[in-house]
């Protein structure tokens, strides 16, 4: 992808904002949560492509899928008020849907196009759920996004969390309470399998443990670099409840961050 594509994205993303504003002018505050995710996302992909050595080209493609990685929530919570896919609709599938009706591939090469609409489609899946692909470049890019969205969305309810204890969350997430207990099941599965659902979740406690567990499942070492420098494992561990099953959850991840073979 060129500079130049990049741009012409840039432009279309913000023309497509523009579709969900009110008479004022602004945003819904949770469509404005997104749209500030959209762009930091985009930033995350680019340093962690740059980081990798990726050509300019691939690192423009990178941060360009940061950047419209969730044009799905925005139709999604415009027509069902929530952001929870399982009440909904595939966010991910509703985002290439998008780019697609977008006419995003009448600027951009055939290959650069599918990469992005590959990414956007799957970013949001369960591990177990991304399918098996031998095209290189089209895996990089869905791991290096997953990674730079998973990142920033735990930047974004840490400050939220510390901001106000998460009073937006079950606007976004009517299903989950606010509540610090953490439910047995939850803690269970994460020990377990290192990974749950977000129907799983009860409490905003369990919403924090999810988010550990991504962890186990990030690509590159420029993202672990990113989240130590950011100190957000700590920054999590201090929102949770001081038992033995959160502190034995907390040294399973320091174990595998230590041992796990990181690109």
């Amino acid at each position: 992808m060129t500079k130049g594509d990049l741009e012409t994205l840039r432009r279309w993303f913000m023309g497509y904002l523009d579709r969900f504003r009110k008479e004022n002018g602004e945003l819904h505050p949770l469509l404005a949560l997104k749209r500030s995710h959209s762009f930091r996302v985009a930033e995350n992909a680019r340093y962690i492509a740059t980081a990798l050595r990726l050509t300019e080209g691939e690192r423009c493609l990178a941060e360009a899928a940061g950047l419209v990685h969730d044009v799905g929530r925005f139709t999604q919570f415009i027509r069902y008020g929530s952001f929870r896919d399982a009440d909904t609709v595939d966010h991910g599938m509703e985002g290439r849907q998008v780019l697609e009706a977008g006419g995003i591939a009448l600027f951009l090469n055939p290959g650069d196009c599918e990469d992005l609409f590959y990414a956007v489609e799957y970013h949001n899946r369960k591990q177990a759920e991304l399918p098996i692909n031998f095209d290189e470049e089209k895996d990089r890019l869905l791991r290096l996004l997953r990674d730079a969205d998973k990142i920033d969305i735990i930047e974004v309810v840490l400050r939220a969390v510390a901001a106000d204890g998460f009073q937006d969350l079950p606007e976004m997430l009517p299903h989950i309470v606010l509540s610090r207990k953490v439910s047995p099941c939850v803690m269970k599965a994460a020990r377990e399998t290192k990974s749950l659902a977000i129907g799983q979740v009860v409490t905003l406690s369990d919403f924090l443990i999810l988010i550990v567990t991504w962890f186990s499942d990030l690509n590159y070492s420029p993202t672990r670099e990113l989240a130590v420098k950011r100190d957000v494992l700590y920054r999590l561990r201090r929102e949770l409840p001081n038992t033995k099953a959160v502190r034995n959850l907390f040294a399973d991840i320091d174990e595998a961050m230590n041992v796990q073979g990181w690109v």
